[in-house]
């Protein structure tokens, strides 16, 4: 069992991922936008972070800089949740040191296998 932050503007999309991650025995908070989810991560740093790109307020750009200079979050896996398709956007988030990368709409068994494999599983 993992904590894990679903970090996405998209009340659907975070019950839709909750409702996997919990099914799979795992402990899930959410945060609706950038902001929140950092400030999330200062409280309480989890083991797996699901992170949209495209948000108001902060987004997963921004939030993905912020959490590898931010020492607790260095190594902490983070898959990047987008609507955009294009491997262009995947190789930039890569850049920024995300792990993964998930197209939506979410496939249930894709997102599953890469929480899986990014927490030993």
């Amino acid at each position: 069992m993992a904590n894990i932050l679903i970090i996405d503007d998209d009340k659907h999309i975070r019950k839709l991922a909750a409702a996997y991650l919990e099914n799979a025995g795992h402990v899930v908070r959410h945060a609706e936008n950038g902001r929140d989810g950092l400030d999330m991560v200062e409280q309480t740093v989890p083991d797996l972070i699901i992170l949209d790109i495209n948000m108001p307020v902060m987004d997963g750009t921004q939030v993905m800089k912020a959490l590898r200079v931010y020492p607790p979050t260095t190594n902490v896996p983070v898959i990047a949740l987008s609507a955009v398709a294009a491997p262009e956007m995947r190789d930039d988030m890569h850049k920024m040191g995300c792990d993964a990368y998930v197209v939506k709409p979410i496939d249930s068994s894709i997102l599953m296998a890469k929480v899986d494999s990014l927490l030993g599983g």
